[in-house]
C-alpha cells in the first residue's frame, strides 16, 4: 500500500471516516494514519455506510473500501448510479441474469462482476463523468498519442 498523494489527504480520510462512523457505519479494518512520518493510511473497509455520509458523497482518494449489502436488485443499481462519476464498480452476484443487468446498467467507466479484475497493467482504465475523461492503459492507450483522420477523394 502506497503512500496517499499528500498530507492533506489524512485529515480528509479521518474526517470522512468518523463522518460515516457518527451516521451508524462500522469501520470493520484500519481507519487511521500509520505511524508519524509519511502519508501513509491504513487500508480501511466501511460497511453499512448511509447515503448521507460524506464518504459515500465525495472521493477520499484513499485505501477505503465501502461494503453495503442490498435486497434488491434495482436499489442497488440506482445506489450505484445516483452520482455524477464513474470510476470503476465491484458486483457479486451468482445469478446469470443479475450479473447481465449489473453489467449493462451500471454505469462506470470499469466493472468486474465475481472478481478483482480492474486497474491491472494490460487493461483499460478510465471512468465516466466527473471521474474522467477517456481511456489509459491496455490497448486505449495508445491513442491519445496517435493522429487519426479520413480522406475521401472523387477524380
Amino acid at each position: 500500500m502506497g503512500p496517499l498523494a499528500n498530507d492533506r489527504r489524512i485529515p480528509a480520510l479521518e474526517g470522512m471516516i468518523e463522518d460515516a462512523r457518527d451516521r451508524g457505519a462500522q469501520v470493520v479494518t484500519g481507519g487511521r494514519r500509520m505511524g508519524n512520518k509519511g502519508y501513509f493510511f491504513e487500508p480501511t473497509v466501511l460497511t453499512d455506510v448511509p447515503a448521507q455520509a460524506r464518504i459515500m458523497n465525495e472521493e477520499p482518494f484513499g485505501p477505503v473500501a465501502i461494503i453495503n449489502r442490498y435486497t434488491e436488485l434495482d436499489a442497488a443499481i440506482e445506489k450505484a448510479n445516483r452520482l455524477p462519476c464513474g470510476l470503476g464498480a465491484f458486483g457479486y452476484a451468482r445469478s446469470g441474469h443479475t450479473q447481465q443487468r449489473l453489467r449493462d446498467e451500471v454505469r462506470s467507466g470499469m466493472m468486474t462482476i465475481n472478481h478483482l479484475g480492474l486497474a491491472l497493467p494490460e487493461t483499460p482504465f478510465g471512468g465516466l463523468g466527473e471521474s474522467g475523461y477517456g481511456f489509459e492503459g491496455g490497448s486505449l492507450a495508445v491513442d491519445s498519442y496517435l493522429v487519426t483522420w479520413f480522406v475521401t477523394q472523387l477524380h
